[in-house]
């Protein structure tokens, strides 16, 4: 039996007292009033025949629940009830979250309606019984939450849930890492961080990690053999440069051989001659500091030939000549500092010490 366009009050009526009469009714015929009943928005009859489908086979109750949920949403604009009738579809009918988001969810919601989306989604959650499910459900909700609603407190609880779901998941763990890393919370940070070690699978994601945790337990917890242990234990081989980390991390220790140590394989990978000269001028200030003045006085002399440094290496190679009471290479160091230069003012003190040290020295020579 079909029924004609435009409706009149005989079929109205004749429909109405099918479905009241309780008389058993085809899926297509069921399917054909419910059609006509919505279109024309008659919801008593609509919700009595309704409710008879969800109690048929598992197509029908299927399409039924979909259709219901619709309505609910769009037409009477109710979401929570539609979320409810959703909770209920996935907890009787189990259609698992990828066939429920494809198949059923764009029947039910308007196309980019993300808060109701959301709505629903946070209903079914938990209803979703294989672990995935419920994992690829949560992570959709924290993608709306966050880029579609801006709903910064159901994203917070949503990603606490995934978390309680999937401990190593690493979209939860990066959100919190940055969470705490804006309130200055650096134990909870390095929580977060030790978890995505270990919950990461690309070297390169692994090598970006130890190195951003290496950095907090130097910079915000002052621990600098944490900080060693972690680029020890995780950054062997990685292509990303913890040369300055490693070395602030030396240095801050006063370990002035682990920081020649890394100075040196620095030297290895440097190819300009300035980035060489720069090297060479702190390893010439780490050996001062070992009283180590033979290297010293190398490295200061390799650090010499490049203009930028000519001026703090020749001060360091005159330090050197103090410190051995080497005044005739303090002597040559002064002859080269005036050529450099610039200000006639200083050039000119400085070659007033230059003589007085030439005098002295002569006059030390004609006594001996």
């Amino acid at each position: 039996m079909a029924f004609p366009l435009p409706w009149d009050v005989d079929n109205v009526r004749s429909i109405v007292a099918q479905v009241d009469s309780g008389a058993a009714i085809s899926d297509q015929l069921a399917a054909d009033m419910l059609d006509l009943l919505e279109q024309h928005e008659c919801w008593g009859p609509f919700f009595r025949l309704l409710k008879r489908g969800l109690e048929g086979g598992a197509p029908e109750r299927e399409r039924n629940y979909v259709r219901l949920a619709r309505v609910q949403n769009i037409y009477l604009e109710d979401t929570f009830a539609a979320a409810e009738t959703c909770a209920s579809l996935v907890s009787h009918l189990r259609p698992g979250y990828l066939k429920f988001s494809e198949q059923m969810l764009p029947h039910i919601i308007e196309f980019e309606d993300f808060t109701a989306e959301a709505t629903l989604l946070s209903a079914i959650s938990d209803h979703l019984e294989i672990q995935d499910d419920h994992i690829a459900c949560l992570e959709r909700l924290c993608m709306l939450f966050e880029k579609k609603t801006h709903n910064e407190a159901q994203l917070s609880q949503t990603y606490e849930r995934l978390l309680e779901v999937d401990p190593r998941n690493v979209k939860a763990l990066r959100y919190f890492k940055l969470l705490f890393t804006q309130n200055n919370e650096w134990d909870q940070v390095v929580d977060a961080l030790t978890k995505l070690l270990s919950a990461v699978r690309h070297p390169q994601e692994l090598y970006r990690v130890a190195q951003e945790l290496a950095g907090i337990y130097l910079y915000q917890l002052d621990m600098p053999e944490a900080a060693i242990a972690v680029l020890a234990a995780h950054c062997d081989g990685s292509p990303l440069d913890t040369s300055t980390i490693l070395y602030d991390a030396h240095e801050r220790l006063n370990d002035w051989q682990g920081c020649l140590q890394v100075l040196r394989q620095c030297l290895l990978n440097v190819e300009s001659e300035a980035g060489r000269a720069t090297l060479h001028f702190k390893m010439g200030g780490l050996h001062m500091l070992l009283s180590d003045l033979g290297q010293a006085h190398e490295n200061f002399q390799k650090a010499a030939k490049q203009p930028a440094f000519q001026l703090d290496a020749i001060e360091g190679l005159i330090n050197i000549g103090v410190a051995l009471q080497d005044w005739a290479m303090i002597e040559k160091e002064l002859i080269r500092l005036q050529e450099i230069i610039l200000d006639e003012r200083l050039r000119g003190q400085v070659k007033q010490a230059q003589s007085r040290l030439h005098d002295g020295l002569a006059h030390a020579a004609k006594r001996s």
